[in-house]
């Protein structure tokens, strides 16, 4: 009995040695599992809730032997973009077509338009992370397209495997740190029987390519990949602060119902921190927190923000920090 293997032939001389390889083939081409890992608890004086990371997807890099007409560095960030707005743990910001965006809004600044209605300018939001990603695998066995640098090979014992592998680099925009960079990786495989596919009429990313191996492949690569980025990323709890100095002893929270506050809450006030630096190379050493200014207590709570009213000092300002005080604590205070 004479095998082909990947353009080689070996004699397997025992039925059970052609079987215990045909098994190691198909084991080898399973997609590795990933139990990503657990976030880091949350300080206990804040309340339970976790900011969503506002990212920023840029085109892949394609380094692959592909030699098809597809877009595949476009087409795979639309499908990493769209399985991360799934799982609606990130924001997810328009870049590739931010230029269109941009356009629309220096259009409605013309005098040739009505003011009523006009967009506000300036509320575009900022990404703190951006992930590039490089395709460096995308392949098919046994295909008879020409698409694939691997198009004059074989599938083993027929039908056609696909390999689907890239590398994601997740920056943080502020410092222009690579804080993570991942491996993703996606396999499949069609049945002994089922005949070829002409890569060439499909189009990339649409129902019918997810029907075959190599759609299968891109599918559990980009499914990888947005586990890992989203173990990667750094876990961000909401932060208690003044929005606004209202009148009569009153000041607005950046926080309602949506972050779960309730009215009776006691914040102590503080002043921004303030961040030190190493002389020397720039980076953020230590955070010392500022002076401590007084005490608030929320009387109202609305979806978004939260009224509460000076029970202790004086000369907040927007962007003091809010500690919650203990409830024993607070208790204590304001007999």
């Amino acid at each position: 009995m004479t095998l082909s293997v990947f353009g080689t032939s070996r004699r397997l001389r025992r039925p059970w040695a052609f079987w215990a390889a045909a098994a190691v083939g198909l084991l080898g081409c399973r997609t590795p599992t990933y139990e990503p890992r657990r976030p880091p608890e949350k300080p206990a004086y804040l309340p339970a809730l976790l900011i969503r990371p506002v990212v920023a997807v840029a085109e892949f890099e394609n380094q692959s032997a592909f030699v098809g007409q597809w877009k595949l560095g476009g087409g795979m960030a639309d499908l990493l973009i769209t399985e991360l707005l799934k799982t609606d743990r990130v924001i997810v910001l328009e870049r590739k077509h931010l230029d269109d965006t941009l356009n629309e809004l220096l259009r409605q600044g013309k005098s040739l338009f009505r003011p009523e209605g006009r967009v506000a300018t300036g509320r575009l939001k900022n990404a703190r992370y951006l992930i590039r990603g490089v395709i460096t695998d995308f392949t098919v066995t046994g295909d008879s397209s020409g698409w694939f640098s691997t198009s004059t090979l074989r599938a083993w014992l027929g039908g056609s495997a696909a390999r689907v592998s890239l590398n994601l680099r997740i920056t943080d925009v502020e410092t222009g740190e690579v804080i993570a960079s991942v491996r993703a990786d996606g396999t499949a495989r069609s049945g002994f029987l089922r005949g070829s596919v002409d890569y060439r009429k499909l189009a990339f990313g649409g129902d019918a390519f997810f029907q075959t191996p190599l759609g299968q492949a891109t599918e559990a690569a980009i499914r990888d990949a947005v586990r890992r980025i989203l173990d990667s990323l750094p876990p961000e709890y909401w932060t208690p602060r003044i929005a606004e100095v209202l009148e009569e002893g009153r000041v607005l929270v950046n926080g309602g119902s949506n972050v779960g506050l309730q009215t009776g809450t006691e914040f102590r006030v503080r002043e921004p921190p303030r961040r030190v630096t190493d002389p020397l190379t720039g980076d953020v050493i230590d955070e010392i927190p500022g002076r401590s200014l007084g005490r608030i207590r929320v009387i109202e709570v609305r979806p978004a923000s939260a009224v509460a009213v000076v029970v202790e000092g004086g000369g907040f300002s927007r962007g003091a920090v809010l500690e919650v005080v203990p409830t024993g604590s607070a208790a204590g205070k304001s007999r």
